[in-house]
């Protein structure tokens, strides 16, 4: 099919689709049962997950999966092995919606909605940018989706924060959807202070649809944003756990664009080897040997990430990992994404010195 006309047909069923698709801002999650007291026993678990919650006909039906994906979470809840608090991507669907209700979790922040319109200045790069904007790969004709992003907890939200990235840090069929940044901040038992969790889904390379240095523009400038709004958002010292939907991949350029960033940001928990599935893979924090190859896989992809500090920038120590959405031994994965579980110990932290600076993605 010829492409031009291949990218509009694209982003008119976008438009169409997200006419059933979900938005909106802060929402209590309505109960489909009572959830059980919560004890984390000097523990914090902690998912993300990108569960591919694009609405029909962009993608083939995806109710079953999200259903699937909502009631696995419900039956975790029931043996108490639930994750405390969740980072999902990509929930645009009703569906997706739901899945925090289903599963029990009474505390729900929602990312920036389809309305949600940043304030960030375009600079003199950034003109040039949108001036060479293309509406045939879904730029420059306006958002018809929401951000995808929500955070699920079982403590409650204090505040949130949230922000959209702007036209002119967006790239290709990303433009279509109002990807952003998304920050709870949570009273968790065994902290003295909220836990910001801070959220986020960053600009697809080639997927995108543009050219390559297109994309990398957006990405780079979306990491921009994401540091500074962190920093102005989150109090120095403040624990904070930082995950989502990065889009580093093998890219060696974006993966010294984020690290470094957040580095000069003076949040150099912040890097590769400190991310939570690769350190439960140099702990041996795993279970079993499904899990250590799901953990694998997720490292190897380098999409999915999770960072966590506790006082000060000490990381927290990381206790062990699990898999409740990846290889499916008798069928498909429920994603493209594996949506894997970190578990911190709340008493004690990583020495930074010892555990090394920024580096290459291994």
């Amino acid at each position: 099919m010829y492409r031009p006309f291949r990218a509009v047909l694209f982003a008119g069923l976008v438009a169409l689709a997200a006419a059933g698709s979900t938005h909106g801002g802060d929402q209590a999650a309505p109960q489909w049962g009572i959830a059980k007291p919560v004890s984390n026993d000097g523990r914090l678990s902690v998912m993300t997950y990108n569960i591919k919650g694009l609405p029909w006909p962009i993608v083939s039906d995806r109710r079953a999966a999200l259903t699937a994906i909502a009631d696995r979470l419900a039956l975790l809840r029931q043996s108490g092995r639930q994750p405390h608090i969740i980072l999902l991507q990509e929930a645009f669907t009703p569906e997706a919606a739901q899945i925090a209700a289903r599963a029990g979790y009474r505390h729900v922040a929602q990312g920036p909605d389809v309305a949600h319109r940043s304030t960030a200045a375009a600079q003199g790069a950034d003109q040039s940018h949108l001036a060479q904007a293309r509406w045939d790969r879904g730029e420059a004709i306006g958002k018809q989706l929401s951000s995808g992003l929500q955070i699920l907890s079982d403590y409650p939200i204090t505040r949130i924060d949230r922000m959209a990235f702007p036209d002119f840090a967006c790239a290709g069929f990303d433009c279509l959807a109002n990807k952003g940044v998304l920050i709870a901040h949570i009273s968790v038992p065994g902290f003295d202070r909220p836990v910001s969790i801070v959220n986020t889904h960053l600009n697809a390379r080639k997927a995108a649809g543009v050219a390559i240095d297109r994309s990398q523009r957006a990405f780079t400038r979306q990491v921009d944003l994401v540091t500074q709004f962190v920093a102005a958002h989150v109090p120095a010292g403040q624990p904070l756990i930082l995950g989502g939907d990065m889009n580093i991949g093998q890219d060696r350029l974006r993966a010294h664009i984020f690290f470094t960033r957040f580095a000069q940001a003076d949040m150099r928990f912040i890097a590769p080897e400190l991310d939570g599935a690769r350190r439960a893979l140099a702990q041996s924090a795993w279970a079993s040997d499904a899990i250590r190859r799901d953990l694998t896989s997720t490292r190897a992809r380098a999409k999915d990430w999770l960072f966590a500090r506790g006082a000060g920038d000490r990381p927290l120590k990381v206790v062990a990992a699990h898999v409740p959405f990846g290889s499916e031994p008798d069928s498909q994965p429920l994603s493209d994404h594996f949506g894997y579980v970190v578990d911190y110990s709340l008493r004690s932290g990583v020495d930074l010195a010892r555990s090394g600076r920024a580096g290459a993605v291994s």
